[in-house]
């Protein structure tokens, strides 16, 4: 091996010691190089000059390891050894004399010749390193994102309350700890497992063929509720869909001032936030996830999300108020038997309510005597019609007795 093998050059800009920080973001995830190894490099580059790293340079150092073997807390052997390990990936050359001996020549700072350990390859490989790099940072990034998602399930299973499935889960996962695990393809693996367990247990397989089509909602919701104008002939047949016409924004100015909270925390007025904030008002309405979840396969999530808005608004009428919800899961379980059946008028439902507020912000009731109930809403051709309505089938779900309705 020739004493005089120069390199490339850094990049432009580029100093010995970016040159080295790369070199150990990297060594030990993207080439899995000993510590060892990298302490030795790290060695090899402060002997160095600037000078050395310059195109057509020769960049070497010919210190003997007995040398400096004390000096960086290693053995001789130990650094020979990272010098194969070196060697072996490519990263040096080694080309000493004659019975190992080494030894250069540097005229006005620029190496002549040398006869040790050359930094060419490692110079030269600076490229590869950084796209190396740049690798490692995206599966970093993967890694985080998919703990984080990990993490999300578990707390959702666990609010479940269904024990069978935390146990199930904790085989998947023991603990639920995702710290030490550092493969992407196994949290995927496991990502994957614990979400299919949730949507196996929480939803049924077959969707309803009217649903609408989301990607950017909650993973416990059922499949979303966006109308696909290029389905079957049977689909393409029916009439337009009135809740088409209904804006995320609209929906918003019917909500209480507590559902409005939630989705200004969530970013504000969006189909994918109005109904994770109907799934998280469920536990305060004492609504079950599976009665949720039949709302959400008999009508699709967006129709899901308005019923439960509509029975929030309703369920804050005041105590006594004859069209208040006493019951929102015998309300919500109601509209869902419907919709098999005779179906629910929920744009309707949504449309009396809408003009309900719209004449409440205009024209505020006075307050009324303690002994008599007083009204969120006013008096009109509009005023009520959602709320008997909700009163109505909850009343009708009531005396029939609702078995799916059981802890909600």
């Amino acid at each position: 091996m020739s004493t005089t093998l120069a390199h490339n050059g850094l990049p432009s800009g580029t100093t010995r010691f970016d040159l080295l920080r790369l070199f150990e973001q990297v060594a030990r995830p993207g080439f899995g190089l000993s510590s060892t190894a990298v302490a030795l490099v790290r060695h090899y580059v402060l002997k160095t000059m600037d000078g050395d790293y310059l195109t057509g340079r020769i960049c070497a150092v010919w210190t003997q390891a007995c040398r400096f073997a004390g000096a960086i807390g290693l053995t001789p052997r130990s650094i020979n050894s990272a010098e194969r390990e070196l060697e072996r990936a490519g990263f040096i050359v080694r080309n000493a004399g004659i019975n190992g001996e080494r030894n250069g020549d540097r005229q006005d700072g620029t190496i002549i010749w040398a006869a040790g350990i050359n930094l060419a390859p490692l110079v030269d490989r600076f490229a590869e390193m950084k796209a190396k790099a740049t690798t490692l940072d995206i599966q970093a990034r993967a890694i985080h994102q998919c703990r984080a998602e990990i993490r999300q399930i578990g707390q959702r299973i666990r609010e479940s309350g269904d024990e069978t499935l935390r146990e199930r889960a904790e085989m998947i996962l023991p603990d639920g700890r995702t710290a030490r695990i550092i493969q992407i393809d196994r949290l995927i693996a496991i990502r994957e497992a614990l979400s299919a367990m949730l949507a196996a247990i929480e939803f049924a397989p077959e969707p309803d063929p009217r649903a609408l089509k989301t990607s950017d909602a909650p993973e416990e919701n059922c499949s979303p509720n966006i109308q696909n104008k290029k389905s079957s002939r049977r689909r393409t047949a029916l009439g337009p869909d009135p809740l088409e016409r209904i804006r995320p924004d609209t929906a918003f100015s019917v909500a209480t001032e507590g559902y409005r909270s939630v989705v200004e925390t969530l970013g504000g007025p969006t189909w994918p936030n109005l109904i994770e904030a109907s799934w998280r008002s469920c536990g305060r309405l004492g609504i079950a996830q599976g009665t949720w979840g039949r709302a959400c396969q008999q009508f699709g999530r967006e129709r899901a999300a308005l019923s439960v808005l509509i029975i929030d608004r309703n369920f804050e009428l005041p105590t006594g108020h004859r069209y208040r919800v006493l019951s929102p899961a015998r309300c919500l379980s109601g509209m869902s038997r419907r919709a098999q059946s005779a179906g629910v008028n929920l744009a309707g439902m949504f449309r009396a309510s809408e003009r309900d507020a719209g004449l409440a912000r205009d024209a505020r009731p006075q307050a009324v005597a303690d002994d008599q109930p007083s009204t969120l809403q006013p008096a009109g051709p509009m005023a009520h019609v959602a709320a008997r309505l909700m009163a109505t089938i909850e009343r009708r779900v009531s005396s029939k007795g609702d078995p799916d309705i059981h802890g909600g």
